[in-house]
């Protein structure tokens, strides 16, 4: 019998900023459970984009994604 391994999940905050070209308007904060910080990030930017700041009228609209362990 093999045996399994798993990886224990860690809490993170996201925080998401939202610029139009160069100038920041928001900041969005989300916590996650993952293994990684990158997974963690990747999570943080893909619940952005349910955020009433994601609107494809806005010009430039870009994201930074900022993470903290915890």
């Amino acid at each position: 019998m093999r045996a399994h391994s798993t990886i224990p999940l860690q809490s993170f905050t996201i925080d998401v900023a939202f610029f139009s070209d160069e100038d920041q308007f928001a900041t969005e904060t989300y916590m996650v459970w993952a293994t990684t910080w990158f997974t963690a990030q990747l999570q943080g930017l893909e619940l952005s984009v349910g955020s009433v700041y994601d609107n494809a009228r806005i010009p430039g609209l870009r994201r930074i994604a900022t993470v903290r362990q915890g």
